[in-house]
């Protein structure tokens, strides 16, 4: 019997083999013999083994439609997001699909980058805790308590730092009335009067 089993495994593999099915494009000489095949999953190189991006859902997100993105922050997950944000060429992709991701475990860095020096990056990170802090609410939303507090005193730090631009201030308040953040002291001057 299990002489037969391994017989009908070893056939099987072959013929996947024959076939192409195990390799993107249908096969080692599909595309012509000189054709590079573009793998579907990378790592970044010191990464361990466990850390595999989907090729095909990091390009569609990086285009910045809202349903990409929020495929990508399913998939990823918001820790897994901060983690791909340290890698240059995903970082801009990670920090927008944040916007899209569950829980609160990401508004802190979310936070630090909207504090950053780079006014690019904090645009987008801006943007992304404003369309947080604007999905509605469920009641498994309790998760992530400490993140989200430490999210909103800094988000708050900058929202009462009088030397920073109004550009980034008047979104992080703006984001702040819209989370459900313990009771804060917000600058009322970004007010329209």
């Amino acid at each position: 019997m299990q002489a037969m089993f391994a017989a009908v495994l070893a056939a099987s593999a072959c013929a996947c083999s024959a076939c192409g099915k195990g390799t993107p494009g249908g096969g080692p000489n599909a595309a012509g013999p000189n054709a590079s095949v573009q793998p579907r999953m990378s790592a970044p190189p010191d990464a361990a083994p466990a850390v595999l991006r989907d090729v095909a859902l990091w390009a569609n997100a990086k285009g910045g439609s809202v349903e990409d993105l929020a495929s990508l922050a399913t998939h990823e997950g918001a820790i897994g997001l901060v983690e791909a944000a340290a890698e240059p060429e995903l970082r801009a992709t990670a920090i927008r699909a944040m916007g899209y991701a569950r829980g609160w475990a990401h508004l802190p860095f979310l936070a630090k980058v909207a504090a950053g020096k780079d006014d690019d990056e904090a645009e987008i990170a801006l943007d992304a805790t404003v369309e947080l802090a604007a999905r509605p609410r469920r009641a498994v939303d309790v998760e992530d308590h400490a993140e989200l507090e430490e999210g909103c005193e800094s988000l708050a730090a900058l929202t009462r730092d009088a030397a920073r631009p109004a550009e980034r201030r008047i979104p992080a308040l703006r984001a702040l009335r819209m989370m459900p953040c313990p009771k804060l002291d917000l600058p009322t001057d970004l007010d329209a009067k």
